[in-house]
């Protein structure tokens, strides 16, 4: 079979993005392709690895919803949100016909619906900053602080956040007290493997360092589970650390987030009676190549 897909990027998160009321690949069929795709294909082709492979399917009927998503790990993992991967996926559904796309102007936002994992979500798309705004449901869970030990003996005080996906958050001046490196250059793919797989996260847990670099403003790196490596970006990792840097350092929001690839996101969130609300992720999303691949 060949498949048209979009090659798009979300702040440097890069993914493969199919409108699947074409293909209706099934979610095992997803999680096949995503090991196949996700992993570059050469020759004519020339696809790049990418963190993950989204499939957007119509919305439910009379949902009020615009599409629905469904996102795979590189490793064919299936159940998680991605932040970036939802803002790229109204990007792809402005794009692709899922709405009509002339309620959105240059003078005023669009609002645009859809569910991923029975999970209602709120995209804005903003033409005149050509950026994408995700509105997310509040934090499953926050927890800070956690006290991780290391078979070494060293600990490290951590937090943890559950915004769709499972994250731990470190403050890496810390950390970098027994990993003896400094915060562009350290060994992520070591030292985020041993968070990611650590006991006290049962389910495994995305790994995220950063440091402080302004008042507002934040410098990250993760290690995404799944991918098992890092990316050049995390939206929900973004989150999880804006809310844990709050927590930890008082940082306001919205907060700057600098991620490897450069391409800022903005994390904004509100608190009631202890619990954040309007929790937003905002940056680019763009497609980078339309491609047909045969599978």
């Amino acid at each position: 079979m060949n498949i048209e897909l979009d090659y798009m990027s979300g702040a440097g998160n890069t993914f493969v993005v199919l409108d699947n009321r074409q293909y209706r690949f099934s979610v095992q069929e997803g999680s096949a392709l995503a090991q196949r795709l996700c992993g570059g294909i050469g020759g004519e082709t020339q696809l790049p690895r990418t963190e993950g492979l989204i499939l957007l399917d119509a919305a439910r009927a009379a949902s009020g919803e615009h599409f629905t998503m469904n996102f795979f790990n590189p490793d064919g993992s299936h159940g998680a949100m991605c932040g970036n991967g939802g803002r790229c996926a109204v990007r792809f559904a402005e794009t692709h016909g899922f709405f009509d796309s002339t309620h959105i102007d240059s003078t005023q936002d669009g609002n645009v619906y859809f569910s991923t994992l029975g999970v209602r979500y709120k995209g804005l798309v903003n033409l005149e900053a050509n950026t994408i705004r995700l509105f997310f449901p509040a934090p499953e869970e926050v927890d800070f602080p956690l006290l991780l030990t290391f078979d070494s003996g060293d600990k490290l005080t951590v937090g943890f956040v559950n915004v769709g996906s499972d994250h731990a958050v470190i403050w890496f001046p810390e950390a970098s007290s027994f990993i003896r490196s400094v915060f562009p250059d350290f060994d992520i793919a070591t030292w985020g493997a041993k968070i990611r797989h650590h006991a006290q996260f049962s389910r495994g847990a995305n790994a995220n360092f950063y440091t402080i670099i302004g008042e507002q403003t934040l410098r990250l790196r993760t290690f995404e589970r799944g991918v098992e490596a890092e990316t050049g970006a995390c939206g929900t990792g973004a989150i999880s650390t804006a809310i844990i840097a709050y927590l930890r350092h008082d940082v306001q929001p919205p907060v700057r987030i600098i991620p490897p690839s450069g391409e800022e996101l903005v994390v904004n969130f509100s608190l009631s009676n202890g619990d954040f609300t309007e929790v937003s992720l905002e940056g680019n999303a763009r497609t980078l190549a339309t491609m047909y691949v045969e599978v």
